[in-house]
Order: structure tokens, then sequence, then C-alpha cells
């Protein structure tokens, strides 16, 4: 045993010093740990015991400076600055964040910060510098109208009877937690308007800020699309251009989806570097056309200059969403790089953007974007580090079809790699996971590549103009062969593979493929054996709930005697039933059933429902003999009143658990926590 231990200290030891450039590689993991270190409490910590641990910690590090231990109080160092930049961001972004710690009506009033289309195809107002009657509120607030009023444009004033509604999470155990999200978004409340929409002239004090501007120059831009190109076209144009997926019908976007395209709707690394090697190329073209500037000039510093500016007004432009903020800052270095004559070494490219941006929004860790965007990435830079060299010994020279054939085989290959990367991710957040993705790209990539991306660029430069008329036509048509593509991929059998997929083998999978990822000695291996045992986690049993319920008993769900979940058909909440349907197949009660079930509600008498182990009446429900509810009244297992402000899951195995969806013992700043 104390050779075994010893042989592995020697193996360490050989391959960290063997490696011990790649300890830069380690940073961005040690900040992110730090910060998910934070998300993971239940509870919130103080600022002060943060601090203090943070200073104890170096203390400890400079009297044991001398114990040859740099490494391991660095990597502390590093853990703990990650937590408290995420700590620092929360105090701060909740001084700016207003609390609704429940439902209310209001007559609000505020300057439009953006516009945008909800799941149903009703306008939606982002408000800022918002005012409750007299009373001023912080933050962002989104409305959604009933009506459409033409002259609503952002940058304008509007007051309007409203209903708003405080942040919650998603109603699933575990789920996504849609409250902290809006927190740091900076979005108060979200609620719909009761009457029609008046606009007013805006108060002296209020202002537009640079997002409101860049935001009102996007929706020129979407109404300009809208009146050149049809629907289907329009809102996908609407997403390359000015990171706008609203507009895209829900049928299109699915089929996106189920084809494995859908990250061809989000503007990254494939647009913004397609955009900033075709303006590389296109000044070099153009300087090379006048001899007196091509022989005095550097035209190669001139065009990656020229590109990265034309890449930032591509970012501002379209959102700046996280996938583009990754890959402008990519971008950008390899542009510097050619500036100053120096070569880009990927793997730090990499690591330089994902550091940056956990620097500058901490919070964009946990989400789902920031997570696929540079799992993707740093799976295909690990994997052309590696085997590059090698795989540019079988490239053909001469032949033009070998070349075209060869091109194909790589788009399949970083493709495949690209896709294995984020399965886990597609997994444990949306439960499923694209089957013919390879196929759908594989038949797109040609077309985006040479015919969607320089229409693109072509419609950005026109566009400031307004003479991007026949260029946005030449994209419309270039974008209905892909709509086309995604139709046909995703009509195809077995087109989804549905399957979840457990936290912590999700944690397992990233730790082990980062390890696999960052170094390149012989150790690197090691990382196979955590790959693989978070994949072989997905065909864990996962226990079943019994009963689910929403908030305040509003939505009811119950497992019949086929072990299904069925609704028991209350006038329900849509939010709450797509997000049931899809996480916990939740379906209808069968017509039979149904006329059971309400023929019951009318009676004094207890009525058994078919196949259900569950007796109502007018009064309530009793489900298994031992659980008594009331919808929006009460909740009682085996006899004990249980509180229904949150709602949660009931199983009932050996011992009843009862889970609720929101713990309110322990209040984080972003959950409203206000118990009914």
């Amino acid at each position: 045993m104390k050779k075994l231990w010893q042989n592995l200290q020697k193996t360490v030891i050989d391959n960290f010093l063997a490696e011990e450039f790649r300890l830069l590689a380690t940073i961005p993991f040690l900040f992110a740990l730090g910060i998910g270190i934070y998300f993971s409490l239940p509870f919130e910590p103080s600022i002060w015991l943060s601090l203090g641990i943070f200073e104890l910690w170096l203390l400890i590090f400079y009297l044991c400076r001398y114990k040859n231990m740099h490494y391991f109080f660095i990597g502390g160092l590093i853990i703990l600055s990650g937590f408290l930049n995420i700590q620092a961001h929360t105090i701060y972004q909740k001084q700016y964040t207003e609390k609704i710690p429940m439902q209310r009506l209001t007559y609000l009033r505020g300057q439009i910060k953006d516009i945008s289309l909800s799941g149903k195809g009703k306008i939606r107002l982002l408000l800022h510098n918002a005012s409750d009657y007299d009373n001023q509120l912080k933050g962002n607030f989104r409305i959604t109208l009933n009506s459409q009023n033409p002259e609503i444009s952002v940058g304008k004033c509007v007051e309007t009877a409203a209903t708003l509604f405080p942040n919650r999470r998603l109603p699933v155990l575990n789920g996504f937690k849609l409250d902290r999200k809006y927190f740091y978004d900076g979005l108060s409340a979200t609620g719909y308007a009761n009457s029609e929409v008046f606009i007013i002239d805006c108060p002296p004090q209020s202002s537009t800020d640079f997002i409101s501007s860049i935001n009102k120059i996007r929706q020129q831009i979407i109404g300009y699309i809208g009146r050149i190109l049809p629907n289907g076209q329009a809102g996908v144009a609407d997403a390359l251009l000015v990171g706008e997926k609203t507009h895209i019908p829900p049928q299109i976007t699915d089929n996106y989806r189920n084809s494995g395209l859908a990250h061809f709707l989000s503007v990254s690394g494939l647009h913004l570097g397609a955009i900033a090697a075709l303006v590389f190329f296109m000044v070099r073209f153009l300087i090379s056309l006048f001899p007196f500037w091509a022989l005095r000039v550097d035209s190669k510093k001139i065009a990656a200059l020229i590109a990265v500016l034309f890449s930032g007004l591509y970012l501002l432009v379209s959102g700046i969403a996280i996938p583009a903020q990754r890959a402008f800052i990519m971008t950008t270095v390899v542009l510097i790089g050619i500036i100053f004559n120096r070569q880009a070494i990927s793997m730090r490219m990499v690591n330089f953007a994902a550091l940056v941006i956990l620097i500058i929004k901490p919070q964009t860790l946990i989400s789902v974007s920031f997570q696929m965007s540079f799992a993707a990435v740093y799976a295909l830079v690990a994997f052309y580090e590696t085997y590059a060299g090698k795989l540019s010994r079988f490239a053909p020279r001469h032949n033009v079809l070998l070349k075209i054939l060869w091109y194909l085989c790589n788009l399949v290959l970083a493709d495949f790699i690209a896709s294995m990367a984020t399965l886990p991710f597609s997994l444990y957040h949306f439960h499923r996971a694209a089957v013919y993705t390879s196929l759908g790209n594989l038949s797109a990539g040609p077309i985006i590549a040479f015919w969607i991306m320089p229409a693109v660029l072509l419609c950005l430069m026109t566009l400031p103009f307004h003479l991007a008329y026949y260029p946005l036509k030449i994209l419309g048509n270039g974008i209905a062969i892909i709509n086309n593509i995604t139709d046909c991929v995703s009509n195809l059998p077995h087109s989804i593979w549905h399957e979840s997929i457990p936290f912590y083998g999700l944690i397992l999978i990233i730790c082990g493929a980062y390890w696999l990822c960052i170094w390149q000695q012989s150790w690197r291996r090691w990382g196979i054996l955590p790959v693989i045992i978070g994949a072989l986690s997905i065909f864990q049993p996962q226990p079943a709930p019994d009963m689910v319920f929403s908030d305040n008993l509003t939505d009811i769900a119950v497992r019949d005697s086929n072990r299904n979940m069925v609704w028991l058909p209350y006038k329900r909440n849509t939010w709450v039933q797509n997000i049931w349907e899809e996480n916990l197949n939740v379906a209808d009660m069968g017509k039979k059933q149904q006329k059971q079930f309400k023929q019951s509600l009318n009676g004094s008498e207890l009525q058994k429902i078919d196949d259900i182990d569950l007796k109502c009446s007018d009064k309530g429900c009793i489900y298994k003999d031992m659980i008594e509810f009331t919808p929006r009244i009460s909740l009682k297992i085996k006899g004990v009143t249980n509180n229904i402000s949150s709602g949660g899951y009931i199983y009932l195995n050996e011992k009843i658990n009862l889970q609720f969806f929101d713990d309110y013992r322990n209040c984080r700043p972003w959950q409203s926590c206000y118990k009914y």
C-alpha cells in the first residue's frame, strides 16, 4: 500500500511539473467553484464573515509562505475571490431591485426600455424609471399587453393599471430558479396590463440609458425587417441580426430545437467569428486593389482593427448575449494577436474569455447559455489542440472533390464533439436531446457558411442607409431553405430523446471533462472515470412524486393506477401547465374520468374516480386515503394541516415525504419570502 501511494505521488508530481505552464487554465474553474459554492448555500452568508475568512486565509498564507504550499493557498484565494465577487454583485443588485412580496394591482408608470413578444404573441413592455402612483420603484418591470398600440416605441413613457406578480422559480423540484435569473437581470416584477396603455410625457428626471438607445435601434431594425420578409423568415432574421428571438413562430423554434440547430438562432461564435472573418478578408481584398496603399501599409493589421470594431458593433446590436460576449472576447484576442504579430494560444484564449465574463457578471455561471457555450468551445479547442496535427496528415492537397468531402467530414466531427459536450446540459436543464443533430448541421452548415452569414454581413452594412431590401431578400431565401431543413429533420421518427440526469452526475461530468481538456500529459485520462460515472447516473431511477401541487393548490396533478401523472380538471395556470407537461409528462384525464370528477364536485358524498385512488365531493378530495385537499383552501396529510403558500411534491412510499419548491426559512435576496 505504501509503495502504491509513493508511485501515485511520483506520478502526480511528474505530471504537475511537466504541465506547470497549464496551471493558468485552472483559474476560471476555481473562480467558478467559488461562485457555485455561493449559489449552493441554503442561506445567505454574512459579507463580514466572508471577508473575515478571506483575510484569515491571507494571514495563514503569509505565515506558511515557506512551507511549499503556495499553489494550495493561491487556489483557495481564487475560490474565495469568486465567492466574494458574486456576493458583492448580489449586494449591489439588491440595492437597485424592488422586492414585490405578493400579487398586487397598481397604477404603473414608466419609460419603455425594450419591446418583445410573449409566447402567445402578445406585446411585452420592459419599463424602467417606473413609479407606483407617486412612489418611485427600483428596477425594471415587464408588462404584457392585451391590446396593441401602434404609437408605442422604445424611449416613450406610458401608464396603465397593471397586476404585478413577484418573481418566482419554476414550479418543479430542483428546477430552474427563474426568480434568481430575474433578480440578476434587474427585473423586479412581471405582470399584465388591466387597461389600455396610455402614452404620457416623460418626467424631467427620467433618462434614456445606453442600453435603451441600443434597444431603440434594434426595434427600428425589427420593424424594417418585418415590412420586407414574411413572418417565418423575419423572425429568424431578427434573431440573426439583432438577437431578438421572440418573433419566431413557436413551431419554427421547435423545429430548430428538435433538429439540433437551436444554436443557429443565438448570436455566438458561429456568427461573430464568421462576420469578423468576412470583414477581415474583405478589407484586405479592398486594400489590395490599390497598389499605392497595398505596398505602404500592413493590410493585415488594418483589416484586424476594422474587424474588431465591426464585431463590437454587431455585439451591441445583437443584444450582448452571453455566447456573443464569449465569442467577441475570443475573436478580439485573436485579432489583437494579428495586430501585434503574436500567435494566440487557443486554450488560454478560452480561459481568458471565461474569466473576464465571470468577473464582470459572475451570475452567468448558472445560465444555460454560458454553460453550453463554453462546454462546446472547451471540448473543440481541447480536441483540435491534441489531434489537429494528426488529422492534417489525412487532408487532401489537390483534388477539389476530396477537399469538399474533407470539409464535410470535419463539419460532422466538430458537430459531434460539440453535441457530446453540451448533451449533459441539455438533459439536465431541458430533459431532452436532439437525435439527428449531426444530420441537421451537415445539411445546413454549407448554406449557413456560404449564403446566410455573407448575407448577414451585407445586411448589417446596408441597414444604416436603408438600402437593405435586396440583401434582406437574399437572407430571407437562405433562411427559407434552413427552415425547410429543420422541418424535415425534426419530423423524422424518434428525433427527440427524452431523458434526465441528476445534479451530481452533471457535476461529475463537468469536473472530469474539464480535467480532460486542460491537461496534455497522461494523467488527463483520470478525467474519464468521473465522466463515465456521471454518464451512468442517467440510468439511476429517479423517484417519482405521487402528487404535485402549485402555490395555494391552484394546480394539482396526481398519479393514476398506471403510474401516469394526470391533471385534476380545475382551472389551470397556463404557465404551470406548460412546465409540468414538459418536466413531469402530466396529461389530461380520460373523458370518462373527467365526467366522474365533475359530477363528484356537485354532490356531498365522496365518489371514487376510475383508475385513480381518488375520492371527491363538493367539500374536497381524498387521495389514497392519506391526503385530503381542497383547492386554494387546505392540504392535510394524515390529518396534519400543511402550509400551501409554496407548491411541492408528495411522495407516498414507506414514509410520506413532502418537499416544497421554496424554503422560506432561509431567505435569499432573490426570493420574495412572503408567507401567505
